[in-house]
């Protein structure tokens, strides 16, 4: 098993760098004057996008970028506090007995789309909106 575990680690090693040496000088740049109070910046350069993740606002964030800079996705993860108010109002209604665990929020193209885990005593519940509210189950388990 720590074989497996070790080969996994080397083989994901090798296909991601975390140099900032490897980073278009432009894009950097602008990620910097974007998110000047960015901490926990790390850089990975992949063969046709760039990937940085970081520390914004207390909120952990991710973004790609193509290699001429265009942002292609962000990802936010963050509390039930970041949520949006009309997410979060329209969370509660449909699911009153949860209570918010996480969030994951993915921004791509014109598209925007909530991955909330929702947690009670017996099970944890995830579930996806986009920004109009709606709503469905995406997965369900039970607490051990």
């Amino acid at each position: 098993m720590k074989k497996i575990l070790l080969g996994l680690a080397f083989l994901l090693s090798t296909t991601a760098f975390a140099l900032d040496n490897d980073i278009d000088e432009t894009i950097a740049k602008r990620f910097h004057e974007t998110f000047p109070t960015a901490t926990n910046i790390k850089w990975y350069t992949y063969e046709d996008y760039y990937e940085v993740f970081f520390d914004y606002n207390q909120v952990t964030c991710r973004i790609h970028y193509d290699l001429k800079g265009n942002v292609i996705s962000v990802r936010r993860d963050y509390s039930e506090k970041d949520l949006p108010v009309f997410i979060l109002a329209k969370l509660k209604q449909k699911y009153p007995n949860k209570k918010v665990f996480g969030v994951t929020e993915i921004l791509s193209g014109d598209e925007v789309v909530y991955e909330i885990v929702l947690e009670d005593a017996k099970t944890w519940t995830r579930v996806n909106s986009d920004a109009h509210g709606s709503m469905y189950v995406t997965k369900k388990f039970k607490k051990a």
